[in-house]
């Protein structure tokens, strides 16, 4: 993996963990304006990547007996990686917060 492909892939991981709010709020959110305050050369293409990736997250169903002791973290990383492989486990986690929020409250 090059230099330039690390910084790519932490900056779509900061995108969506601003995007999401995960560590900064108290329930997940859709902040664009997080994404395009950032400092990258263009922030319009990185939040329409975001929002494409957030959206793909929503399609995610996981039963919810197929969780048994499983952690949903780890459930949720493990069948999103199917629909979007290569993102950071920070971005899935930020992803996977949010995706519990929205299924279980």
């Amino acid at each position: 993996m090059t230099e330039g492909r690390t910084m790519t892939d932490a900056t779509l991981a900061a995108a969506i963990i601003a995007y999401v709010g995960y560590g900064s709020r108290r329930t997940p959110g859709a902040d664009d304006t997080a994404v395009l305050a950032m400092h990258v050369p263009d922030p319009e293409a990185l939040l329409d990547e975001v929002e494409q990736i957030v959206k793909a997250s929503d399609t995610v169903h996981i039963l919810k007996e197929a969780f048994g002791d499983q952690n949903k973290s780890i459930l949720f990383g493990i069948e999103f990686e199917k629909v979007r492989p290569g993102l950071s486990p920070e971005a899935l986690r930020a992803l996977s917060w949010r995706w519990s929020y929205l299924e279980f409250f």
